[in-house]
């Protein structure tokens, strides 16, 4: 059974969470990419995306819903595999390999993130359980 229910679910908690990375040091890296990332979700369909604001006072917002521009990135999965990418229990270049995530774009730019990405992990815990839903957190060493 899938972990979200719905692509509103997904919106919920994966756009809460890119809310919570939006405020944090790592986030300016974002504008190093130099573009519009663009998260396709299917099982069940959701779109986010993290749009630089230069000017902002967050280096990213976060939009759900159809793209009113094109990304420069686009990275297409099922919500189970966003899931556990953010649980850090899924390796990025592994699930590119595998086919789990598929990207479109230009992809060097987005390995620019990957050495903070373990910075980030943790906090996808830390949101899940201020939003009640510590269930959602496997075990340590559980896959």
């Amino acid at each position: 059974m899938p972990r979200f229910s719905s692509g509103e679910e997904i919106e919920e908690v994966l756009g809460g969470f890119f809310g919570r990375i939006a405020e944090t040091p790592q986030a300016h890296l974002i504008h190093q990419v130099g573009g519009t990332i663009e998260f396709v979700y299917h099982r069940p369909e959701a779109r986010l995306r993290w749009i630089p604001t230069p000017d902002g006072d967050l280096p990213f917002k976060v939009q759900a819903g159809e793209a009113t521009e094109p990304p420069l990135l686009v990275f297409e999965q099922d919500g189970d595999t966003a899931h556990r990418f953010w649980l850090g229990r899924l390796n990025l270049q592994d699930a590119l390999a595998r086919q789990l995530v598929r990207a479109r774009g230009p992809l060097s730019r987005a390995m620019r993130l990957i050495p903070n990405l373990d910075d980030l992990y943790p906090l996808y815990p830390v949101f899940l359980r201020s939003t009640g839903r510590e269930d959602w957190i496997p075990p340590a060493g559980a896959r």
